[in-house]
């Protein structure tokens, strides 16, 4: 399980190297070329310009987060992360919760990556303007950041 210290290192180090954060980004993609592709692709016309932002820069604090702590990640296939992203769908399509926080408990429920994926839950669920997820854009935000904890991890 990749830890909350991890993960808080991680947010510190890209938020105190902006500079740097176009090379990251680059390296990222070098890296992981389908998981860049599957996060820029397009189709995904939920987000705005901003949710697209702090979804790419989300992917790129669990990505970093992760190879911290296991370094030497694997290249990531478009098949794997289609079937990550079809199991996740799965999921929120069988839960029956009141609230969209509720939906999130399977997910927890089924993941030894409980602070990544509070790390994304508090992302998806923020009431702060400026990182705010749109009310139609929440379910596919946490669901693509939850492929990506999976096919990472």
């Amino acid at each position: 399980m990749i830890s909350e210290a991890t993960i808080d290192r991680t947010l510190d180090r890209l938020e105190n190297d902006g500079a740097e954060y176009e090379a990251q980004i680059r390296d990222f993609a070098e890296s992981q070329p389908e998981l860049m592709e599957y996060l820029t692709n397009e189709d995904v016309e939920a987000f705005t310009d901003d949710e697209r932002d702090l979804l790419l820069f989300a992917a790129l604090v669990i990505f970093q987060a992760v190879d911290d702590e296991r370094s030497g990640l694997s290249e990531v296939s478009g098949e794997a992360i289609s079937q990550a992203e079809e199991r996740n769908y799965e999921i929120f399509a069988a839960s029956k919760a009141p609230t969209l926080r509720d939906w999130l408990t399977p997910f927890f429920e089924a993941s030894d990556e409980e602070e990544l994926l509070a790390f994304v839950e508090d992302l998806t669920l923020s009431e702060d303007e400026e990182n705010a997820i749109s009310a139609e854009a929440r379910e596919p935000f946490f669901v693509t950041l939850k492929t990506v904890i999976d096919v990472l991890t």
